[in-house]
């Protein structure tokens, strides 16, 4: 896996089905920061219930950086959250000149209210 950890901006890795785009060989991931228990790494493995967790609270970033252009169809992301009742927002965004602008794709907000919405899935 490629990683590199990452200012901040306001505002081994397998496929789990034909189909699905192989990360680790084509992007490098960029974090703002990682639980040493939860890397970044979890988040793209199939079935691995680890997933990612940022070692502090605040806004975070997960960025990938794509070796060559890709066509992408479906983006798969679950959400989990076991303990807190808490806001969670993520937003999508890509970037047609290699990270000088970005477009907003998708925006989302939602409650956890442990133990009665634990997870949250976006397709």
């Amino acid at each position: 896996m490629r990683k590199r950890l990452i200012t901040p901006t306001l505002g081994s890795i397998r496929t789990h089905g034909e189909g699905w785009l192989d990360v680790e060989r084509a992007a490098v991931v960029e974090v703002t920061s990682e639980d040493k228990d939860y890397p970044v790494e979890s988040a793209f493995v199939w079935g691995d219930a680890r997933g990612w967790r940022a070692a502090g609270p605040g806004i975070q970033t997960i960025r990938l950086v794509f070796d060559q252009p890709q066509k992408l169809r479906c983006i798969s992301l679950v959400f989990e959250e076991n303990e807190t009742a808490r806001t969670q927002e993520f937003v999508l965004r890509w970037s047609p000149d290699g990270g000088s602008s970005a477009k907003e794709i998708v925006r989302q907000q939602w409650n956890f209210s442990p133990p009665d919405s634990i997870p949250e899935v976006e397709e």
